[in-house]
């Protein structure tokens, strides 16, 4: 099947879903990366679209050893200290309803950004803004994934929304870095920075 200049395979059976994700998943292992994947991860340069390659194994080789390590993940605290706070907040609702789903997001949330960064809550509302936008792009349909010549005339306005989320990420980023080096520089580190993926 085509899409503009785009192929596309159309996976309809059973047998045919094995076929792609088991016995032939080397051939289909490479995601599509659309205009919006390839501007914001700096053309694949992360673990998620990155094609399957050298790259890829050094990126998961290095998660491996040093993100998902047993000795990395015992010196995580604050994992524990979200954990206790999420029970607390369970603990002071009994006899009440509690959304289990937002308890959980919460959770993952606040643990994933003081792993990522060393602090609890600062910035993490400007971070999920940031990533919500990524997300809404990744999923954009930009007509011009499929018809390329359109590109210039950016009928969408994708373009505009594409190079301000990048930025946006790019500032946030510099500014954890900043903190990071400031605070390094004043011996102010907390046990969670000195953790961090920073």
């Amino acid at each position: 099947m085509r899409m503009g200049y785009l192929h596309m395979v159309t996976v309809s059976s059973p047998e045919i879903a094995r076929q792609v994700l088991q016995v032939q998943d080397n051939i289909f292992s490479n995601r599509p990366a659309n205009i919006a994947i390839r501007y914001l991860t700096y053309d694949r340069a992360d673990m998620a679209f990155a094609h399957y390659g050298p790259f890829w194994r050094q990126m998961r080789k290095l998660c491996v050893m040093k993100l998902f390590s047993r000795k990395r993940a015992e010196s995580w605290e604050s994992v524990r200290d979200e954990v206790d706070s999420m029970l607390k907040t369970v603990e002071a609702n009994i006899g009440k309803p509690v959304n289990l789903g937002e308890l959980i997001f919460t959770l993952t949330m606040n643990i994933t950004y003081r792993a990522a960064f060393g602090a609890k809550n600062e910035g993490q509302d400007e971070f999920i803004k940031i990533l919500q936008e990524f997300s809404k792009l990744f999923g954009a349909f930009n007509m011009s994934d499929f018809i390329p010549w359109l590109g210039w005339i950016d009928p969408q306005g994708l373009s505009a929304r594409l190079v301000k989320a990048r930025k946006a990420l790019d500032k946030f980023i510099d500014s954890i870095i900043d903190d990071h080096i400031q605070k390094r520089k004043q011996n102010n580190f907390s046990e969670d920075a000195e953790t961090d993926m920073v």
